[in-house]
Order: structure tokens, then sequence, then C-alpha cells
């Protein structure tokens, strides 16, 4: 860029606009140079001020109209109009009159992404790649291409194409974390940055991201050694502190996980969600007053954590307080009502009070969200066997089966409701079928009907399904 217009890059381009707003008012012809102009163009399609963008475009044309970045900006501008052959066909008629670009190339595939031909728009941009000065932005953008087609593999390929040429890129690590992480792929994870970090060894995000990955893995020593290896190198990374405490908490370390989730807040503002872990901890300690101070410290500063809220339930439920612990579950499923495990807490208490309508309901919304939580139906017939309609604690049991029909729990549960209700030649039959599918379970069934203990029959089957196992 021209000296004399230097300040453009500093972005003070308000003088610019002015300029240009009055050769519009006055109809003037005001000269602008092609860095001006492709400024004016750049800030108009990024506010979204089409109208001025094209009228720039035009102008630019007329002054400039031997530069190939205008009819590039012009085609931008049709593709954000909707208007994607014929943004191409002016992009195909500049790539058989000009000398190849990498800002053609690129034009041309941000607007098959935008068509979403994303194998078209790989193509393009692969073509941009050896004429570009940051081959690495394109290789990153390719990999979110590979992204939309469900390809992860070929998508973490390219940005480790783009790490290689730029090692110190926080950005694209974190990329290439989130791709490993979202394809449950932790043992290659763990391998790539180990590699990394054996040519890169100052890399702290290689050492939280490697910390990351053993800690999915449950390898939690090990994850601490990473997270600690990156506060090595800067002691004051407040996310790596709050990792070893949730390693440490993974290890049932408590008071040592307490410790480093409040070294946190030497290093950043309190956020609500590490109180929430401080109160967690102290929970599994029985440290029930602490355990609340943390969860309301946490909802001091944001009251839309339903964590928070159930955190408090729990708490009550432990004190034997009941009532109070209902209405803090109740303000949990407010803010997150697809959440099933408030929902079964809050079931569970109500289930225990003898409110079985409500807790069939409750147990009813969890497993319309979660067919296969085989607790929640067990649950859910058993409040309606408690209210004495056996037939329909049947019912719900066959449907629960549709779903999971290798749970030997809703078996059981069948036979004995059906042994209950006289059906019993038809119990044996779902007997025999719970056992072959698992033995030891069958204390769920001695739970319902403990009279079994002393039927031959059943004892007899124990023993031939047991030798069988």
């Amino acid at each position: 860029m021209n000296d004399e217009f230097g300040w453009i890059e500093d972005g003070d381009i308000n003088e610019l606009i002015s300029r240009f707003e009055k050769m519009l008012g006055s109809q003037m012809h005001l000269f602008f140079d092609v860095n001006e102009f492709e400024a004016l163009v750049d800030y108009f399609i990024d506010f979204q001020e089409f109208d001025k963008a094209e009228i720039a475009i035009e102008s630019a044309l007329q002054q400039h109209p031997s530069i190939s970045s205008f009819i590039i900006r012009k085609a931008k501008l049709q593709a954000l109009n909707g208007k994607y052959y014929e943004a191409l066909e002016e992009l195909n008629q500049t790539e058989l009159l000009e000398p190849a670009s990498d800002e053609l190339y690129i034009s041309k595939a941000e607007i098959y992404s935008m068509m979403n031909k994303h194998e078209l728009a790989i193509e393009q941009y692969n073509k941009a790649i050896p004429l570009s000065e940051n081959p690495e932005d394109i290789y990153s953008v390719i990999a979110f291409e590979y992204e939309n087609l469900n390809d992860y593999p070929n998508a973490i390929k390219n940005l480790k194409n783009a790490l290689a040429l730029k090692p110190e890129s926080e950005n694209i690590i974190h990329e290439i974390a989130f791709f490993f992480d979202i394809t449950n792929r932790e043992e290659e994870a763990i391998k790539f940055f180990k590699d990394f970090i054996d040519t890169n060894p100052y890399s702290k995000v290689g050492w939280f991201n490697l910390g990351i990955f053993y800690n999915q893995l449950e390898l939690f020593e090990k994850a601490i050694e990473a997270y600690e290896f990156t506060l090595a190198i800067d002691d004051k990374f407040s996310s790596a502190y709050f990792n070893i405490a949730n390693s440490l908490s993974g290890m049932q370390r408590y008071t040592e996980a307490i410790k480093y989730y409040k070294e946190t807040f030497k290093y950043e503002a309190p956020e609500p969600i590490t109180h929430y872990y401080i109160g967690e901890s102290y929970e599994q300690l029985n440290d029930l007053r602490n355990a609340m101070r943390h969860f309301n410290k946490a909802l001091e500063i944001s009251d839309s954590l339903a964590d928070a809220w159930a955190g408090l339930g729990r708490v009550f439920i432990a004190q034997d307080n009941d009532t109070t612990a209902v209405n803090y579950y109740e303000k949990a499923i407010e803010i997150m009502p697809g959440n099933t495990e408030y929902k079964f807490d809050l079931a569970m208490i109500h289930m225990k009070n003898t409110n079985y309508e409500t807790a069939i309901s409750l147990f009813r919304d969890i497993t319309k969200l979660d067919p296969f939580n085989i607790e929640s139906w067990i649950n859910q017939s058993a409040c309606i066997f408690a209210l004495e309609d056996i037939d329909g604690a049947i019912e719900i049991i066959e449907e629960a089966i549709t779903n999971n029909k290798e749970s030997a729990l809703l078996w059981y549960r069948l036979a004995g409701y059906l042994h209950v209700s006289g059906k019993v030649q038809q119990a044996y039959f779902y007997i025999e079928a719970a056992l072959k599918l698992n033995h030891e379970q069958h204390t769920e069934l001695l739970d319902l009907i403990p009279q079994l203990y002393s039927d031959t029959r059943f004892i007899e089957l124990l023993g031939v399904y047991k030798d069988n196992g």
C-alpha cells in the first residue's frame, strides 16, 4: 500500500468513506487509487452495505479497468446476493485473461462453498495453495470444507499440513484437537501431540491438549504431568490449573482438586462453573456447608447455571429436606428442560415421598428423551405398580423392551409383574429368558417377589443357568 495512504492499515477508514460519500452526494468524480478502492469495497461488503459496495466497484472499474481484484470483488458481491452462476462466470472469464492468482481461486472456492459444492471448493482451494503467501490459512479452510463433508480424516490431514507450516499457531493446534475429539480418536490424538511436542517442546497448547486426551482416557496421572509441563512454560495458564483439578477429581482426590480450582482465581475472574466444581468436591467430602457456599457463589455470578441449582438440590436431599430440594431441581429443569439427570433425581424424590403420579410423569419424560434409560423405565413401572395398576406396569415394561431387548433387568421385571398377576407359567418363560441373558441380575426379581427363594422350580432354574454360565 502507498505510504500516502498508510493510515488505512491502521483501520482509520473514516476519512476515506467521507470522501467517497461526498463524491456520491455531489456526483463528482474523485480519484481513488487501487488500494483505497479495495479498502472501501471490503469495508462496505463486511458491513453489508451492498449498494455502496456495488457503486464503489463500478467506479473502481471505470478508473482502473485493468485491475482484476475489482472483478473478483464484483463476483463476491454477486454471490452474496445469491447470483452464484453469474459470479462464477465473471471469475472464469478473468481466469482466461489474467495470470492465475490465489485470490481468484479462493473466491471461486468460497462461492462453491456457499453453493454447498464442497468438493469443487476444495479443488479451487488446492489450486490457490502454491500461489499463496499464507498457504497454512488455506489448508485450515480446506479442513472445514472436509468437515462439511463429514470427512474428518482429511480435515485433520489438512490441519496437520497447516501446522507444519506454522507450528506456533495455537488456533490450528486447537482445531486439530477439536477434530480428534469429535471423532473419539483419543489414542491417535495422544500419539500426534506426543510427536508434536517432541519437536516443539515449548508449546504450552501442545502439552495442554495432550493432557486433555489423557484425561479423556482416564489416564489422570499422565494428564496431570502434561498439564504441569504446560504450567512450567506458562505458570499463569489458568485452564491448566482447572484441568489438573478435574483430573484430581477423577482420582477422587477432592481436597487437592479444590486447591487447584481455587488457584485459577489468581489468574482470571472467578467463573461460576469453577465455583460449582469446588462445591461438588466439597459435596464428595461430605462438607455440605462449604458445598452449599460455593454452589451459591456460582449462582451469584450466573443464576442460569443449572448445575448449581441441582447441586443445591442434592445438598438439601442429603439434609433430608426434600421439600426445598424439589424447588431447586425444578429451577434447574426450568433452565435445562432436556436434562434427564435432573428429572431423574426429582422423580426419585417424588417416588420416595409416594407422589407417584408426579414421578410417573417425570420418568415418562425421561424415557421419551432417552428410550435406553433402563432405570427410568423400571421406576416408572414401579410407581404404576404401587398404584395397584399391575396391567399398566406390565405395559410399560413391554414398551421398554421394544428398545432394550438385551436388558435382563427388564425381562426379570416383566416376569415379576406377570407372576404377581397370577400368570405364573408365562412368568417362568421370561424368567428363563432373563437368566440366559444375565444370571447375576436375578436379584432384581427376588427384590420384587422374595417368596421365590422358597420356590423349588425357581431354585432349580437358578442352578441350571448358573452351571451353563
